[in-house]
């Protein structure tokens, strides 16, 4: 049976499988897209990790968008919601909550293969969380959820896994090391500096390689009028950010336009 993207209200970000979601909206998850395989094929990454600092930051959504853009592309991708304790991507592809998935193939209670639910109208599969489980860190750092990683990245070209935020809980950086990358969400006007400093050290701490970050939930009528790097705005406009800071690669430009005038 055809799955049905639920329409969202207005407090939530839309899909864009939506018929509805605004042009922009589309081609910013397209221009992530394109710096996420720029990234990822320079590195060897498939398997990964999406976490943000705290709760409510949109990183769920984006896991979704990402790995429904990413199937766009002709790649064969898997979502896997590791948010064990408070799972939502089943909300926003209109799939039952307690559809079997992570925790009951971790259980040995169902097959792998059986688990997984494809997404209509798209490249991608879907691994559920499954039921709710009384000890969510420990089937995460299990060695039967190493055989599921491995397992899915002898399948697909890219696998997406939803993580609980890194500083609420120890998820995220218990899967961290199992994967090749991570990318990091931080929302506009949520959280502090010294909290997303923080956030990273978690992840370092565990010797988790951060990729990016991708900026979430950025308003232009909250935002400054204007920054002094017009890129600046740019760069958060779109909701995403790889690599460099708008200042470095401001930096670097000038360094380039130097050496091009010595030539």
């Amino acid at each position: 049976m055809e799955k049905r993207f639920r329409k969202p209200t207005t407090k939530e970000i839309l899909s864009v499988m939506d018929d509805n979601a605004p042009f922009s909206y589309v081609e910013s998850y397209k221009s992530l897209c394109t710096n996420f395989e720029f990234i990822a094929a320079a590195q060897d990454c498939k398997n990964i990790l999406i976490t943000s600092t705290i709760a409510n930051e949109g990183k769920t959504n984006i896991s979704v968008n990402l790995a429904l853009t990413l199937s766009g592309y002709d790649k064969k991708v898997c979502l896997v919601e590791c948010d064990l304790r408070r799972p939502s991507a089943h909300r926003l592809i209109l799939m039952s909550r307690n559809t079997e998935g992570l925790t009951n193939v971790l259980k040995g209670e169902i097959e792998l293969s059986k688990a997984i639910k494809h997404v209509d109208n798209s490249n991608m599969d879907i691994l559920l969380a499954g039921k709710m489980p009384p000890n969510p860190s420990e089937l995460l750092a299990s060695e039967k959820m190493k055989n599921i990683i491995d397992e899915l990245a002898a399948q697909y070209d890219y696998i997406i896994y939803d993580t609980p935020p890194v500083l609420l809980v120890t998820d995220a950086a218990t899967l961290g090391k199992y994967m090749d990358g991570a990318l990091l969400v931080v929302s506009h006007n949520k959280v502090e500096r010294s909290v997303v400093l923080k956030a990273k050290k978690n992840l370092d701490s565990a010797g988790v390689k951060i990729l990016g970050a991708i900026y979430s939930m950025y308003s232009m009528k909250t935002a400054e009028t204007y920054s002094r790097y017009s890129s600046y705005n740019y760069y958060y406009y779109y909701g995403y950010g790889y690599g460099q800071s708008p200042k470095d690669r401001e930096r670097d430009k000038e360094k380039n336009a130097k050496s091009g005038d010595k030539n």
